[in-house]
């Protein structure tokens, strides 16, 4: 049974994950006038934009991609580097940011890195960008999973929705219906690497 997408949210199918079943999640989903991608050279977001890639000639927008090297690790470069080929390779326009972000004492690394990302890319954004990003249905688990560790309510509850406004465009998570597994089936297939895989056979 194929993958199909519902009012509540995303429902996978049998069938895994391929640039079909990704065509129908961003039917279900609004239109955009650009696709921008955030590449972080892990799995979920080189899939990500392969499909998106395989999909070109039968989107109505343009696809682009950015990456965010928050410099928090000595290998930011070398992530950086990677984007910038793996897109090279593919004909895919990349803007990369640079950040420097200054913890104070306290402050979680993570959690300041998502917010200083959102907040660069956000200012990329036109009217009718779709930020898409590469969260999928195993994000969606462990998010739900923290949120009831913490007593969050209804609304909290609800974890990461498949769309919602975004700055001056709109967040999509078109992954939502796809596990991990699905995903590097897909990788695996198609023989794209990744940079942990890279870093791997150094």
């Amino acid at each position: 049974m194929p993958s199909r997408t519902t009012a509540e949210g995303p429902v996978p199918g049998g069938g895994g994950f391929s640039p079909e079943a990704l065509l129908r999640q961003l039917a279900a989903l609004p239109d955009a006038t650009r696709y921008l991608v955030a590449l972080s050279g892990g799995l979920d977001s080189t899939v990500l934009l392969h499909a998106l890639v395989e999909l070109r000639p039968r989107l109505a927008a343009p696809v682009a991609a950015v990456h965010i090297d928050h410099g928090l690790s000595c290998r930011s470069a070398a992530w950086t580097e990677h984007c910038a080929d793996f897109c090279a390779g593919l004909g895919v326009p990349l803007a990369v940011r640079k950040l420097r972000i200054a913890l104070k004492p306290g402050d979680s690394p993570e959690a300041s890195a998502r917010e200083a990302r959102y907040a660069a890319i956000e200012a990329l954004l036109e009217h009718g960008d779709a930020l898409l990003t590469a969260h999928q249905r195993d994000d969606q688990a462990e998010t739900l999973l923290l949120l009831l560790l913490r007593g969050s309510g209804p609304r909290g509850l609800s974890a990461m929705p498949l769309a919602r406004p975004f700055g001056k465009g709109r967040l999509l998570r078109p992954l939502l219906g796809f596990g991990r597994d699905d995903l590097e089936g897909y990788a695996r297939d198609r023989g794209e690497h990744t940079m942990r895989e890279r870093l791997a056979a150094e």
